[in-house]
């Protein structure tokens, strides 16, 4: 297998390189009385975990695979990355952006962290819309084979039930509660519904790296009583790569709220078995801040 072979591969998976936000439409949601009740809780909830969230980082210990067809097997290219993740919401910008701060690479510590960050956090010369894409940019750094991904955050499904954007999708109940992949020590409670999302606007929340429609649809496993998200998963069919990522949420007893602790994401492609799958964990749960006059902004 040659390098040419990879980077094809990988520079072919670069559809997935842009999130951006639009403002939101008019409302479109289901007529169930009791879904539209527990979807206004599951808001609840959902804004009030981002907030809690963006003064928290926990460390992120993220496993990735990738498979690339070929003679003898094909290859197999593996990386482990050791990350601080953090939400972070620019000046000017209406929402939170994932921001995984790597330092550890294969075992081996980034030596260029800290002049990184500094210029992406403490540069008041940098725009909001250039400190987006920074943070975008360097969350999907380090992905497996050059992969320019920005969407395998543990936070980014449930952006699509905040108040902002919950009107640009349809939601219904579904009896389906199999997750598409598996995920360690979930159980399915009695009160726990699944609520199955798509997205209905015209132009989408997630865009290719050409600029055009990549339509989000996924399921939700939510307390009804509570409007808890226990689970979400998103799935993205796009031109040449499916997409599976899963997330699931438990509460933090130190930290005294919800949190990420497992993400598990898959993808396919189209025409070929090549295929990416990641594992990331997340703990040592902690308040932030940053500290203005020291080169490495964030500490614990």
């Amino acid at each position: 297998m040659t390098e040419e072979f990879t980077s094809r591969f990988a520079r072919s998976f670069t559809m997935l390189a842009l999130i951006v936000f639009i403002a939101a439409p008019t409302p479109v949601s289901a007529q169930d009385p009791l879904l539209l009740d527990v979807l206004v809780r599951v808001t609840d909830f959902v804004d009030e975990f981002l907030e809690q969230l963006s003064g928290t980082v926990a460390e992120e210990r993220y496993e990735q695979r990738m498979r690339i067809p070929g003679n003898r097997g094909g290859t197999i290219l593996e990386r482990s990355l050791l990350s601080d993740f953090l939400m972070i919401k620019p000046e000017g910008s209406n929402r939170h952006y994932g921001f995984r701060d790597v330092f550890e690479v294969d075992g081996r510590p980034v030596r260029d962290r800290e002049e990184r960050l500094a210029k992406l956090f403490l540069d008041p010369s940098v725009t909001s819309e250039r400190q987006i894409q920074g943070i975008l940019r360097e969350s999907s750094r380090y992905n497996i084979g050059d992969v320019d991904r920005t969407i395998n955050s543990p936070t980014l499904a449930l952006l699509f039930l905040s108040a902002d954007y919950k009107p640009r999708f349809k939601f219904e109940r579904v009896t389906d509660a199999s997750p598409s992949l598996d995920v360690d020590e979930f159980d399915m409670a009695p009160d726990v519904w699944v609520i199955a999302y798509k997205e209905a606007w015209p132009t989408t929340v997630i865009r290719k790296g050409s600029g055009g429609n990549l339509p989000s649809e996924g399921r939700f496993w939510i307390d009804r009583a509570t409007g808890r998200v226990l689970m979400s998963e998103l799935v993205l069919e796009g031109t040449e790569w499916d997409s599976v990522i899963t997330v699931r949420y438990e509460a933090d007893e130190q930290m005294g709220y919800f949190v990420p602790v497992e993400m598990r994401e898959r993808y396919d492609h189209r025409q070929s078995i090549a295929r990416i799958d990641g594992t990331a964990t997340y703990t040592r749960f902690r308040q932030f801040q940053v500290l203005v006059d020291e080169a490495a902004p964030f500490r614990d």
